[in-house]
């Protein structure tokens, strides 16, 4: 982390689950829906420690679907998180439904290792390559 490399202490540094959860709560996010695994579990936890509301569903395209709702109904982006490759893939219906409805959605994916990325990693998909037609913004990073 940012903090790391400026040596401060292991104990100080943060981590990238908890920068994604304070950047959601400083949105006023109260709600994330998902299904929890490796490598996004962090990011689970982290949100509700800061008082995010993560509600695990038994599949992505419930949780994508019920976090689009939440879009549509609040006018704030509604969080799906899910893990990478076939969690990814079950989202898609979510995201097209709120693509076409212009509905506010935040869809947060894990990904394999990045010094693993072409080697047939766990769960490896082209993510950002396949589904940025369905979204504003994308990023592999």
């Amino acid at each position: 982390t940012a903090m790391a490399l400026h040596g401060a202490a292991e104990e100080d540094c943060v981590s990238g689950a908890q920068l994604i959860a304070e950047a959601l709560k400083t949105q006023n996010i109260e709600y994330m829906f998902g299904i929890v695994g490796i490598p996004v579990t962090e990011i689970a936890i982290a949100a509700q420690a800061i008082g995010i509301k993560y509600i695990g569903m038994r599949n992505e395209q419930a949780a994508c679907y019920a976090a689009s709702a939440v879009g549509y109904l609040t006018g704030k982006p509604g969080i799906c998180l899910v893990v990478s490759g076939p969690g990814l893939i079950h989202a898609l219906g979510g995201m097209a439904n709120a693509n076409m409805n212009c509905w506010p959605l935040i869809v947060v994916g894990g990904s394999s290792d990045r010094n693993q990325e072409i080697m047939g990693a766990f769960q490896e998909f082209p993510q950002v390559h396949r589904y940025i037609t369905f979204c504003i913004k994308a990023s592999g990073k």
